[in-house]
């Protein structure tokens, strides 16, 4: 009862899944552009966008999950230290594995922070109910 989904539920699925094999290919062009040396190779590409999809996730999923019984209101103050946090996170991330440096850390978590967010609000609203 609880995991049960509607056919129409799984509408929203598969364009989240688009999103994020996007992103994959979003992050491989970043990468290509500001000229990454090492772990630029499509393996690490997708191990570095897991990891980061992970940590984004992991670091925003009380809010996902009070969104989707409903019972969020919206704080703004909370919602942009998630963010700023989650951001502060992914470029080091970006940078830890590539080591292409925190300028161009920034430039390629551009590239894949937003389809990344639209992907998790897809995917959150659309195994969301309401009480």
């Amino acid at each position: 009862m609880f995991f049960q989904f509607a056919t129409t539920s799984m509408g929203p699925i598969i364009p989240a899944i688009m999103l994020i094999l996007f992103d994959i290919l979003l992050l491989k062009i970043g990468l290509l552009i500001t000229k990454a040396e090492v772990k630029k190779n499509l393996k690490w590409v997708v191990a570095s966008f897991g990891i980061q999809f992970g940590v984004i996730f992991f670091i925003g999923s009380p809010l996902i999950l009070y969104g989707m019984i409903g019972r969020f209101q919206g704080d703004p103050g909370i919602i942009m230290l998630v963010v700023f946090f989650a951001v502060f996170i992914d470029v080091n991330i970006i940078n830890l594995i590539h080591r292409i440096g925190l300028k161009r850390s920034i430039v390629v978590m551009f590239f894949i922070v937003i389809p990344i967010v639209f992907a998790m609000v897809t995917i959150a609203s659309s195994l969301g109910g309401s009480l």
